[in-house]
């Protein structure tokens, strides 16, 4: 505040002039630290980091999305090289030629028939060829008679065994060891109803060299009761002379033995090879019944 004189006072100008000069040597001393300042110095080596916190519990798993919409079918590929050709199914022309070596021709006094070939010294027969007899002449694959022993018989079944006095080599059958036969991966039956079968036997008024054969189909299995006879009916030929003979499937195995003719009327027996399977030791042991 200026005086009546319009000069200030002395204690204010005072005032005034240690404030400019206690700002000036502010000002040297922050000027004159910065130029005392050294350089910087290297860094330090970093901390030991922290621990790590423990994480914490996983939530609970939201719903499953909706499915989505099923794609389109894939094209259809190539079509592959055809394969080789399978094995053409049998025939009765396979076998029937060998098959027919393996009947033999039976002849007694008083009666004439066929028989079967089942090992180097034995013939299965119908028990109604040897009619009691004890012996008999054999003549297997067109040959020479050979004498043979009436072994054993079943008048039920009407089964015999003979037993040849010499072994005779040549073809002979085998009984089938069941009805289901695995072959080639599959399963088959060896014998059952509409089956195509080929009857071999001797017609003596035709020939006692060289049998018969005639076709047909298997058009019943059945057992025979009391006893459950194990027999089948086809409806192939047969007439006198046959009996004793055998029933072959189109693979060449032996069926059984026919026990019945039919006077060409389509109604012929046999025993089944199941029927000859249970009997034989029987048979072989001199049964006779």
């Amino acid at each position: 505040m200026k005086t009546l004189t319009g000069k200030f006072p002395f204690r204010i100008r005072f005032r005034i002039r240690f404030r400019h000069a206690f700002a000036v040597l502010a000002a040297i001393s922050v000027l004159a630290a910065l130029a005392c300042q050294g350089a910087d110095g290297e860094p330090g080596l970093p901390g030991e980091p922290g621990a790590q916190g423990i994480p914490g519990e996983q939530g609970i798993q939201g719903p499953a999305g909706a499915a989505g919409s099923r794609g389109f079918p894939g094209f259809v590929g190539p079509r592959g090289p055809e394969g080789l050709p399978g094995k053409p199914p049998p025939d009765f022309s396979d076998f029937i030629g060998d098959m027919r070596s393996a009947v033999t021709f039976i002849n007694i006094v008083f009666s004439q028939g066929s028989g079967v070939h089942i090992s180097p010294k034995e013939v299965i027969t119908a028990e109604h060829v040897i009619a009691g007899a004890s012996r008999a002449d054999v003549s297997v694959n067109g040959q020479a008679y050979q004498r043979a022993t009436v072994t054993g018989y079943d008048t039920d079944r009407d089964l015999a065994l003979l037993t040849l006095d010499d072994p005779v080599s040549g073809l002979t059958v085998e009984l089938p060891v069941s009805n289901q036969v695995f072959a080639d991966l599959s399963q088959r039956s060896v014998a059952d109803i509409g089956y195509e079968v080929a009857l071999i036997g001797f017609v003596p008024e035709i020939s006692t060299t060289t049998p018969l054969v005639t076709f047909g189909r298997i058009g019943a299995l059945w057992d025979i009761r009391p006893g459950d006879y194990s027999l089948g009916q086809v409806d192939a030929a047969a007439t006198n002379g046959m009996s004793g003979g055998a029933v072959f499937n189109k693979f060449g195995e032996f069926l059984g033995v026919l026990v019945t003719k039919s006077s060409f009327n389509g109604n012929v027996r046999y025993v089944r090879f199941e029927e000859i399977k249970e009997v034989i030791e029987e048979l072989r042991a001199g049964s006779k019944k």
